[in-house]
C-alpha cells in the first residue's frame, strides 16, 4: 500500500493487530476483532469476522427504519512504513484484500442479510 506520508509503496500491514468494522457508518464498541497474518490462525480470524459480524447484524435488525447495507469498513492502525514513517493511532488504513478478502466478506455479509432479513446492497 501507498504511504500517505513518503508516497512510496511501502506501507505494509503488521503481523498481527485489531481490526475495526464500520457498516454503513455505524460502529459499536464491541466491533473489533484481533487478526494474525499468519495462516494457522485464518481459521480462527475468520471465525471472529463472522461472530462480529452476526452481533452487529443481530443489533441492526432491530431498529425501527433500516437502510440496506451498502457500505462495510475493516479498518486497522497496526502499519508499518519501511521507510519508518510513523502514524497515529487515530490514523486508519483499509484492511479490505489485506487482512480478509472481498469475496469472504461479500459471503459472509450476504449469508448474515438473508438470516435476518436485511437487505444487502454492498460496494466494495
Amino acid at each position: 500500500m501507498y504511504c500517505p506520508k513518503c508516497l512510496n509503496n511501502s506501507l505494509r500491514i503488521n503481523p498481527k493487530g485489531v481490526v475495526d468494522i464500520a457498516i454503513n457508518g455505524k460502529k459499536r464498541d464491541s466491533g473489533r476483532f484481533i487478526f494474525y497474518r499468519a495462516e494457522s490462525e485464518r481459521a480462527a480470524m475468520l471465525a471472529d469476522f463472522q461472530l462480529k459480524c452476526k452481533e452487529f447484524f443481530q443489533w441492526y435488525s432491530n431498529f425501527q427504519n433500516k437502510d440496506p447495507i451498502h457500505r462495510l469498513e475493516l479498518t486497522t492502525s497496526d502499519v508499518r512504513c519501511e521507510n519508518g514513517c510513523k502514524f497515529t493511532a487515530m490514523e486508519r488504513f483499509s484492511a479490505i484484500g489485506t487482512v480478509i478478502d472481498t469475496k469472504t466478506i461479500k459471503e459472509v455479509v450476504d449469508k448474515l442479510g438473508e438470516e435476518y432479513n436485511l437487505k444487502v446492497e454492498l460496494q466494495l
